[in-house]
């Protein structure tokens, strides 16, 4: 009896011990802040204590054109509509001899969407500097509406030219006291071909041997070449990348993200994307349309 009631005094010493009593607040103090404090600080941290990155703004565009664009298809399988046709939006290009640029049109007056001008004038200067020499490019073909294919003997609605986006490009050459027109194709044009394949892609074009452009737009034409695709073809693969799982493309210096996104009953679309995103958007005339934003 006499142990336990000395076990008893020596407790109740200590918890009445005034050095013990602050020592154990003091302890239930630093509880409680650890319990308070940590928390609030890891808040704005990750697992690996990197800060939250801030909410970035963003903005829903609404995407219209589904049978327009660059990037639509234009075939028997992917007619296009007159609608389309006539609205594809268009420059023309006067008949004559074009200094500035270094590039001569055959024919009459010929007619291409704005973006593809623009881009055939700053590669046609690129190729020439803008002197006249031995040969010059000339542009042959461009715009056709439903009428001017009839008249070729086209299925209206099945010729690329349609959209306003492909043309045909000839080589100018001396010929006794004038000049000739001949097919990129021919010997005579090797060299001027052969730069074209090389550098058609860095403008936004797709080339073929025989003298046939498209505009397809950066980063796109820089895929379909890398990867020797068809339009048809890379449309096709394109319909599998989405937002959140997209094509990843490193061209002319920059990335970009090129994903697909499915048209609704009405033709068109919504996508949401940062505020200061720098994208494209094409219809394709395949159900959807194709975005291609540039990282930041």
């Amino acid at each position: 009896m006499q142990r336990e009631s000395e076990k008893t005094d020596w407790k109740s010493r200590i918890l009445n011990n005034p050095v013990w009593q602050l020592t154990a607040a003091g302890l239930v103090i630093v509880a409680v802040l650890i319990a308070v404090l940590i928390p609030k600080r890891s808040a704005g941290k990750n697992t690996k204590g990197a800060k939250t990155e801030p909410s970035v703004p963003t903005v829903t565009h609404t995407l219209t054109g589904v049978g327009r664009g660059p990037l639509s298809l234009v075939d028997a399988a992917h007619p296009q509509s007159r609608e389309d046709a006539v609205s594809c939006g268009v420059d023309c290009l006067p008949a004559g001899w074009h200094p500035a640029s270094g590039y001569a049109i055959g024919g009459s007056s010929i007619r291409l969407a704005p973006v593809a001008l623009m881009q055939l004038d700053r590669m046609i200067l690129d190729y020439t500097g803008g002197n006249a020499s031995y040969s010059v490019p000339c542009v042959t073909s461009g715009y056709r509406d439903f009428a001017s294919q009839s008249a070729v003997g086209l299925t209206p609605g099945t010729d690329p030219a349609g959209t306003g986006y492909a043309l045909t490009l000839s080589l100018c050459v001396p010929q006794g006291d004038g000049m000739t027109v001949v097919p990129l194709s021919n010997p005579l044009a090797q060299s001027f071909s052969a730069w074209l394949a090389s550098h058609a892609a860095s403008y936004g074009f797709t080339y073929d041997s025989g003298g046939s452009l498209r505009y397809v737009g950066i980063p796109h034409a820089f895929v379909m070449l890398r990867s020797s695709l068809s339009l048809a073809a890379y449309v096709a693969a394109l319909t599998e990348k989405t937002k959140t799982a997209p094509l990843s493309v490193e061209a002319a210096g920059a990335t970009y993200s090129v994903f697909f996104v499915p048209a609704e009953k009405d033709g068109t679309a919504s996508v949401t994307l940062p505020e200061s995103a720098v994208y494209t958007v094409s219809g394709t005339n395949a159900g959807g349309f194709i975005v291609a934003v540039r990282e930041p």
